[in-house]
């Protein structure tokens, strides 16, 4: 059986189904690669034909492995895919269950928020944590900022800068090549598109699941009513197949992969 590989519109190949089931275990091959061989009719993603698991057994085919040279799998660029990507529904891609997928967001916000937080109740001083104490007021808010700015060196706050730049980056870079941040990589789940099971680059993947959150998330103290779309984000993030807010805007799913 000669097996081809296809991703981002160019194809690679053919494999050995011994050299395929090798290059899965090694995450070298993505489940949401596409794949075609012999009584086939369309490229399909590599996740619906083995439903999510990391090990590909044709049904029904007739296996001769005939010798190739034992190369990783390597796109190449120069070599264009003569048949068109097909859209599919993955219907038996399995859907990333709820508590991977908040342990998993939990691990991202805490990476971003933790060090940053830590810096601040370094600095802080006590009139600023006797202000905090005395209530969440927007004025009492106010009035931490103000001396946390005044308090924090300069040198801690470029620091704090370049550490959410580089962590941002990695996230985006990450995401945009694998569809899996830190957190999802961690608890083996992928965003892929929500028809053609690719991930989705950095600008829906990244900028519109995540970073656009985020940003909504530090305007709330200051615009309440923006809270309401986090409120929807949570109610739709419990709805059938666990679609959320973020993913219905980016027009993308989260599922669980194998190890």
């Amino acid at each position: 059986m000669q097996i081809y590989l296809a991703r981002d519109n160019q194809q690679a190949g053919p494999y050995s189904l011994e050299q395929l089931n090798q290059m899965l275990s090694s995450q070298q091959v993505l489940l949401t690669d596409l794949v075609w061989h012999q009584g086939m009719t369309e490229w399909k993603a590599l996740g619906e034909l083995t439903q999510g698991q990391l090990k590909y057994e044709p049904v029904g085919q007739q296996i001769v492995n005939p010798t190739f040279n034992n190369t990783p799998f390597e796109i190449n660029l120069d070599q264009n895919i003569t048949t068109q990507k097909t859209p599919i529904t993955p219907n038996n891609v399995q859907a990333a269950p709820v508590g991977k997928r908040i342990s998993a967001k939990v691990t991202d916000l805490a990476l971003f928020f933790l060090p940053q937080l830590m810096v601040m109740m370094y600095y802080m001083p006590d009139e600023a944590k006797k202000i905090a104490e005395s209530g969440a007021s927007m004025e009492n808010q106010m009035k931490v900022v103000e001396i946390l700015n005044e308090s924090i060196p300069a040198s801690a706050h470029m620091a704090m800068l370049a550490f959410v730049f580089i962590l941002l980056l990695v996230q985006s870079t990450m995401i945009k090549k694998s569809g899996q941040s830190i957190g999802k990589k961690l608890f083996n789940l992928q965003i892929v598109d929500n028809t053609t099971l690719l991930p989705p680059g950095s600008l829906r993947g990244f900028f519109v699941r995540s970073f656009l959150f985020i940003v909504l998330s530090q305007m709330v103290a200051f615009m309440p009513l923006l809270a309401i779309i986090f409120i929807v984000d949570l109610v739709m993030f419990f709805s059938k197949g666990n679609i959320a807010l973020h993913d219905r805007i980016a027009k993308t799913r989260v599922i669980e992969i194998s190890k």
